[in-house]
């Protein structure tokens, strides 16, 4: 299999498939390597050093979307200087 720089992949899956695969890539992250693959496509990418992330979420009508982006750099890393971000559960007494 040659090496491939890309990788898609959409699917209606279970809340609970869902945190797995969100399990399985913050093993990853935190192990410094992420092996995406389905069938015989395949990518590993190795993420080191400062990384990017990009949350939006958007709710329209009936519809809510979360979009989540990691990206870092593979040479020279960028220092940032902005406020932590914060992610919480529901609050107490909900």
């Amino acid at each position: 299999m040659g090496k491939k720089n890309s990788f898609e992949h959409e699917s209606l899956q279970d809340r609970e498939s869902i945190v797995a695969y969100l399990e399985a890539l913050t093993a990853g992250l935190r192990a410094g390597q992420v092996r995406i693959s389905q069938g015989d496509q395949e990518l590993i990418l190795e993420p080191e050093g400062l990384l990017t992330l990009g949350i939006r979420a958007v709710r329209k009508r009936d519809r809510t979307r979360l979009d989540l982006r990691i990206s870092w750099l593979e040479t020279d890393q960028i220092e940032t200087d902005q406020a932590p971000l914060e992610i919480s559960g529901p609050k107490a007494g909900k």
